[in-house]
This record gives C-alpha cells, sequence and structure tokens, in this order.
C-alpha cells in the first residue's frame, strides 16, 4: 500500500492541529500462500440426508496484509486490514456465471483494526481508543477464557486463539506508575466466526441438547421409532440464529485492573455480555412426503422426512477474571545456569444465564403427534434445561521454560475449551451432554428393541455422554537449528466419556465410564510444523494437524474437519 493510499485512508484521523507535515507515519505487512489437503473424506447421515466434507484440497489461499500507522503529537490511527483471494471459485451453474470475476475469482476483505487513539486526553494518564480494534487482556497462550469482548475467529483452525476486531471504546487510566484502570463498552454483539466444516453436525441427529437424561431418551426413541416403523426419519433442515437486539441494555462492556506486584503481574476484571457460540433453544419439526428409495439397496425405502429447525441464541453472562503471570525460580540456588520458569494463570468464574428449550411441531404421522409443543412431562410444566444457571470455572494454568537457545517448552492445563459453556464437570458436578445414541437390538432376532409399547428409551437406547466442561493438556515445544524452526505440540483430552445403557436382564439403566487413555475416550490434536527462514523477509513452511479419537469425542468430532496437511509460503515487509 503506497503512503498517499495510507494518507487516503487514514487521513481525517490521523491530521491534528500541527498539520500533515507533522504526521509520521509507520507502515508494514505481509503477502502469504496457504495450501492445505485433507487426505480423507468426512461423511456423516444416511442416505437420504448425506453431509460430507470431502478429500482434497481444502484451502487455496493468498492473503495480503497491510498495517498502517500515522501519528500526530499525542494522537495516532492504526489500519491493519487484510485482502483474503479465496482460490476456490464459487457455485458456477450457468454459462453466466463463468463471465463474472466475482464468482470465478472471489476474495473478501478482513479488518482487524481501524481505531484511533489519544493519550492523557483531558487529564494526564487517561488515554482513550476508538474504532474497530481488540482488546486481549488474557496472559494464557491461546486458551484465554477472561478474553470475552471479541468474538472467537474459528474459521482458520491453524489459528486458534484469534479473534474479530470489533467497534469499541475503550479508556485507560494510570494513577500511578505500574498500576491502570481500564474499561471498554462495546455496543454491538458479533458472534463467533465457526470454521467451514460446521454445517457437517447438521448430520449428527443422535445428539438431542437436553440436560433431562431420561426425556432426552425418550425424544430419541420416539424418533428412531418413527423411522423404523413408520418411514419417517428426523432430519436438521437448517439453523436459525437469533441475534441480540442493537440495545443499550444488550451493549457488552468490562472493566479492569492491572498491575505489579514485585515481580508478578497481576490483573482482575469484570465481564458483561454474552457467550459467543450458539446454544439451541427451540426445535420446530414440519413432515415432508417424499417416498424413495436408497439408490444402493431398493430395499431400504422411506415415506417422507420430518424436517427439524433448530433455533440457536446466544445467552448473556458474567464473568471474573483473574490473571497472574512472571516467573519462579524454586532451583535457582542450586546453580545460576538454572534460568527461572515462566508461569501464566488465567482464570474466569462464569454466571450464565439459563436456557430451556422449546420443542414443537405441526400436526405429524396422521395425527399420533398432534401440532403444538411437546408434552415434556416434567415438573410444574417446565420447559427442558438446555444450561442451568449455576456458576462454572474455566482456567488455564501454564509453565514455560527455555533450555538454552535452542529449545523451548510450553505446558499448560486447560479446563474448558472455548465452546464448552454451563455447570457440569468434576467440581460441581457432572452435567453431561449427549454426543451420540443409537437404539439397542434384540441379540436374538436383530430386531430393535424400542416399540409401539415402548416409547420412553429407558431399556432400548444407549447413549454416549460427556461432561460439560472438559480438561486438556496442552504441550509444545520449538526447536531452533539454524535458521529453521520445529515446532511441534499437542493437545490431549483427559475428559471421560460416559456410556449409559439397559441390563438385558433387568432393564436397569447401567453406566460405565471410560478414561482418556481407553480407545472409547482417547481423543487428541497432533501439530508437527517445520519452518525454514531465509533471513531476507522470505519464509517457507509445512506441517500437518492431526485429529486423532471416535467421532463422538472432542477431536474426532467430524465437524472439525478431520486430518489437514498443510504448506505455507510468506514474505514479510
Amino acid at each position: 500500500m503506497s503512503r498517499r493510499a495510507a494518507a487516503a485512508l487514514l487521513g481525517g484521523a490521523a491530521a491534528g492541529p500541527a498539520g500533515a507535515a507533522d504526521v509520521k507515519w509507520e507502515a508494514g505487512g505481509l503477502i502469504q500462500t496457504d495450501i492445505r489437503y485433507r487426505p480423507q473424506t468426512i461423511s456423516v447421515g444416511s442416505w437420504y440426508s448425506p453431509l460430507s466434507v470431502p478429500a482434497g484440497f481444502s484451502r487455496n489461499q493468498n492473503l495480503l496484509k497491510a498495517r498502517v500507522a500515522a501519528r500526530s503529537g499525542s494522537a495516532r490511527a492504526v489500519l491493519d486490514a487484510d485482502l483474503v483471494l479465496m482460490g476456490f471459485p464459487d457455485t458456477i451453474d450457468s454459462t453466466f456465471a463463468l463471465s463474472r470475476r466475482e464468482i470465478i475469482d472471489p476474495f473478501r476483505a478482513e479488518v482487524h483494526s481501524a481505531y484511533m487513539e489519544a493519550w492523557d486526553v483531558g487529564v494526564d494518564g487517561l488515554d482513550l481508543r476508538v474504532g474497530q480494534q481488540k482488546v486481549q487482556w488474557g496472559v494464557a497462550d491461546q486458551f484465554n477464557p477472561t478474553n470475552n469482548l471479541n468474538a472467537d475467529d474459528l474459521e482458520d483452525p491453524l489459528l486458534f486463539g484469534d479473534q474479530l476486531g470489533n467497534v469499541m471504546v475503550r479508556a485507560d487510566y494510570t494513577p500511578t506508575p505500574g498500576w491502570t484502570l481500564s474499561a471498554v463498552v462495546v455496543p454491538v454483539f458479533k458472534p463467533a466466526l465457526l470454521p467451514g466444516t460446521g454445517d457437517i453436525a447438521l448430520g449428527l441427529t443422535d445428539r438431542v441438547p437436553v440436560s433431562e437424561a431420561a426425556l432426552r431418551r425418550k425424544l430419541f426413541a420416539e424418533n428412531a421409532l418413527a423411522a423404523d416403523a413408520l418411514g419417517y426419519p428426523t432430519v436438521v433442515s437448517g439453523v436459525a440464529p437469533l441475534l441480540p437486539e442493537n440495545t443499550l441494555e444488550n451493549m457488552q462492556w468490562s472493566a479492569r485492573i492491572g498491575g505489579a506486584i514485585g515481580m508478578h503481574d497481576v490483573a482482575l476484571s469484570w465481564y458483561q455480555g454474552r457467550f459467543d457460540f450458539p446454544v439451541a433453544y427451540n426445535n420446530h419439526t414440519t413432515q415432508l412426503e417424499d417416498p424413495r428409495c436408497n439408490p444402493a439397496d431398493p430395499d431400504d425405502c422411506i415415506n417422507g422426512l420430518l424436517q427439524t429447525t433448530a433455533g440457536v441464541r446466544f445467552p448473556k453472562m458474567q464473568v471474573l477474571g483473574f490473571n497472574g503471570s512472571g516467573e519462579v525460580n524454586p532451583l535457582g540456588w542450586m546453580s545460576e545456569k538454572i534460568r527461572p520458569i515462566g508461569y501464566r494463570l488465567e482464570l474466569a468464574w462464569i454466571r450464565p444465564e439459563a436456557v430451556t428449550i422449546s420443542v414443537t411441531n405441526d400436526e405429524l404421522l396422521g395425527g399420533l403427534q398432534p401440532a403444538g409443543e411437546y408434552d415434556y412431562g416434567l415438573p410444574g410444566g417446565r420447559r427442558p434445561t438446555v444450561v442451568t444457571d449455576d456458576p462454572f470455572l474455566k482456567w488455564t494454568l501454564g509453565l514455560d521454560y527455555s533450555f538454552g537457545r535452542h529449545l523451548y517448552v510450553n505446558a499448560q492445563w486447560v479446563h474448558g475449551m472455548p465452546d464448552e459453556f454451563g455447570a457440569g464437570d468434576w467440581l460441581v458436578g457432572r452435567t453431561y451432554v449427549a454426543r451420540g445414541a443409537e437404539i439397542l437390538t434384540d441379540p436374538a432376532t436383530g430386531d430393535p428393541r424400542c416399540t409401539l409399547l415402548e416409547r420412553q428409551g429407558e431399556t432400548c437406547v444407549r447413549e454416549t455422554l460427556r461432561p460439560r466442561v472438559g480438561d486438556y493438556g496442552v504441550v509444545g515445544m520449538d526447536v531452533t537449528f539454524g535458521s529453521n524452526l520445529l515446532r511441534f505440540f499437542t493437545i490431549l483430552d483427559f475428559t471421560p466419556i460416559l456410556v449409559g445403557t439397559a441390563d438385558p436382564g433387568t432393564g436397569e439403566r447401567v453406566d460405565t465410564q471410560y478414561r482418556w487413555h481407553t480407545p472409547e475416550a482417547l481423543s487428541m490434536v497432533l501439530y508437527p510444523e517445520l519452518s525454514h527462514n531465509f533471513n531476507n523477509g522470505f519464509e517457507l513452511a509445512g506441517g500437518a494437524v492431526v485429529m486423532i479419537g471416535e467421532p463422538w469425542t472432542k477431536f474426532g468430532d467430524p465437524a472439525t474437519g478431520g486430518t489437514q496437511i498443510f504448506t505455507r509460503a510468506r514474505y514479510s515487509f
């Protein structure tokens, strides 16, 4: 980007009373090419509603980043934006599309920052920043439960921990050296940006989002009965997100005090806003008459579909956060060669808004299910629970150490991934979420145990469940040799899996817990990367992100997009 172009973009904000001659410019950026390949196709759903992520090239992208800053006196304007060439044509459904450049060669713009800031505004030590920005106060490495002002950006799995910029007003006041009071207001809520493979989760109709175990099994059993006995399987036809209204009541805000105590940095923060991942609050089902048979098996036929639209929203939450970081050297007395160990602690106490779900339908199956709201059979006629209002904790505790100039090691205990929400762990009682279900069959006949007379699901449904908030071990290392960097990290899920089934003899429910190291619960990510820096701004890198686990586990989930191999070329200027 030329200085003249940058001046056109920032001149209005950067020009001050001193005039354009006093403006000082800073500019930089990079050009980057990403090519990725998925070695296996990921498929879910039955023949009548298949969803898949195909094998092949999954990313073929060029990116141009421009970073420009203009400063005049005690004010500055900053622009950080990307121009992204998508690399894949949009849907081509006619010869007309072949003549449209925006279809053949699509692109998008990403504005990470576009803000103005000034120092000592009216009062010494009072700084003000207004505009598109990121406010990331967390100290942990990529896993930051106290960073809630900006929505999570999960579009690119290799940039885990990234967040979306948003328009904010931020004020920082430093009454005394080393301590700062901060406040941020975010007028408009943004939801998290999900990965492109997230839609494959629509094919996982066995994940009923209801906390009440007996009702959850009954709903699944009735869906299975409609499919097996009546020829009307249930499919998810779409998701309808409900964003909060742009009102004063729905503004996000946060306040923070941070400073140094000795050689340790500490901070205490309060956030009031919303969880940026969608949570189900409504399911509505309609019936579609559509008789057809499986092309691969003429005897496998259906009479139609029960199409469910899921309504999702973004519940409110309050977060009390604590951050601490610094160095300790418990073994330094043994030798001067022993370096300090760095530590980072990020703790979030989260108070969520309770979320219930309504299950409604048109008249189904010739009146077998009348139109209206489902009869849940819960005490007081209440609706099923998706998330309770019980407070819960998330945290990241990390240690890092450098073994000389060539080896750096980082280890973290992460309690709660960004998409995990609600009380339910080994601290405050196990509340489980469904990760899969299936109908048990009679060993003698092979027929499903669910019948018209047994619609409760207690004796015929096998469930795979998982606590709402999990525990993860993250270990990474950087090995530097010459101009090369070998980076490797792994995420290991320590969260157990619970399988509930019925005893064939008594019909009573029996739960079996599988620990993290068993084949049923093993789930992990492996990330090796090798890069070479040519020491002139040019860098080449290659590696892989390997997802391991069964489909009901965290990282084996089909919605993650599976294993990918990547290469990257970058020139920074």
